[in-house]
């Protein structure tokens, strides 16, 4: 078996996604989506407190899909779908696409008070969950990693 430092360099040679880059995305797809599902849940209480009980699992996928209350929640799906993809074994994607991703991450997933809908609504978010909060440094952690 061939050790996983020179598989990497194989795959960087031949441009193909590597050992280390399908562990490091699949690792952050985990976390995005437990995120994900923790800022789901905030909004949805945040909802039912304005207009009461979504009701059941359809009702809450109606307003998902068309609640722009919920639509800044789509960026991170997003990532999710583009980084699975990417691992998918039909997929041709190569290093570069893993940096582009990675790059992507970072610059969704940094939560700012004067940054975009997205960043300033994960912003407050970071600021009144702690849950959120201890995902938020996971992510930055692992993004640390590469």
């Amino acid at each position: 078996m061939t050790p996983e430092p020179a598989r990497d360099a194989i795959a960087s040679l031949t441009n193909q996604l590597g050992p280390a880059s399908r562990a490091l995305l699949d690792d952050l797809s985990r976390l995005l989506l437990d995120q994900h599902k923790l800022l789901l849940e905030l909004e949805k209480a945040r909802y039912e407190e304005t207009n009461g009980p979504v009701g059941g699992p359809g009702n809450f996928l109606n307003l998902l899909l068309g609640a722009p209350q919920f639509a800044w929640l789509r960026q991170i799906s997003g990532l999710v779908v583009d980084i699975d993809e990417a691992l998918s074994r039909r997929s041709k994607a190569v290093e570069t696409d893993a940096a582009a991703l990675l790059v992507r991450v970072r610059e969704t997933m940094a939560p700012r008070e004067d940054g975009d809908d997205f960043q300033t609504r994960y912003y407050a978010a970071v600021q009144a969950s702690p849950d959120v909060v201890i995902l938020q440094v996971r992510i930055e952690r692992l993004l640390g990693q590469q």
